[in-house]
């Protein structure tokens, strides 16, 4: 694993620290909707601290909402809806999925442009694309303890 170093001491970091399992099973319980959570709650710090991003956030409300509504008739679409019906909101579902895993790797793309470039924090493009957020959660849990322990 590669060592967070940060040279830029003007460099301030506003993620809430949050643990990473956690995460994981919400995420899986969710069945990926709190990937959408995830990026609604920094959006804050996101803005904030990193000056080009390029993220969209009203396309993140958007995905989140869908990813719920989704889940939910996933679960119960069967109380209400025919076979015929739930094929085609599955077929809807699919499209939609595509979308928000290529806006997801947009995201998270943008994101590391962004850290690389203030933080000095150098993420591997492989976990990257692998655990997204979760990868960048524990960078940012890392960094954070960094700055702790440099203030302290």
């Amino acid at each position: 694993m590669e060592k967070l170093i940060s040279t830029d001491h003007n460099f301030s970091i506003d993620f809430k620290k949050l643990n990473l399992p956690v995460m994981i099973v919400l995420s899986i319980i969710t069945l990926g909707a709190y990937i959408g959570v995830w990026f609604l709650r920094n959006r804050q710090s996101i803005q904030n601290s990193y000056y080009k991003t390029g993220i969209h956030f009203g396309l993140w409300r958007v995905f989140t909402v869908g990813s719920f509504i989704f889940l939910f008739i996933h679960f119960f679409g069967d109380l209400v809806l025919s076979d015929y019906g739930l094929a085609n909101i599955e077929s809807y579902e699919i499209i939609f999925n595509f979308f928000f895993i290529g806006f997801l790797y947009y995201s998270i793309f943008r994101l590391r442009e962004s850290f690389e470039e203030e933080a000095d924090v150098i993420l591997n493009k492989y976990l990257l694309f692998f655990l997204h957020v979760f990868y960048i959660q524990y960078k940012m849990n890392q960094l954070q303890g960094s700055q702790t322990n440099v203030k302290g």
